[in-house]
């Protein structure tokens, strides 16, 4: 992965855009499932929250590597 560098001060790993990238995908993802979610119907609600947080990760590296392939 590339890193990201804003003039001298704040310096991102590849890593980090992956992370805010399927931090966003899953809060979008979330509004579509959540009242479903806390209505009581699923068991464990935070294990939910959090696996659709990996694979919104999953997806965010999946659509940078895509990126990085188009631009290489």
């Amino acid at each position: 992965m590339t890193d990201l560098v804003f003039g001298s001060l704040i310096f991102l790993p590849g890593i980090l855009k992956v992370l805010i990238l399927g931090f966003f995908i899953w809060l979008f993802a979330r509004g579509f499932y959540r009242k479903k979610l806390y209505a009581g119907t699923i068991w464990h609600p935070n294990l939910v929250d959090i696996s659709v947080y990996f694979v919104s990760l999953y997806i965010s590296h999946l659509i940078h590597l895509f990126i990085q392939g188009l631009q290489g």
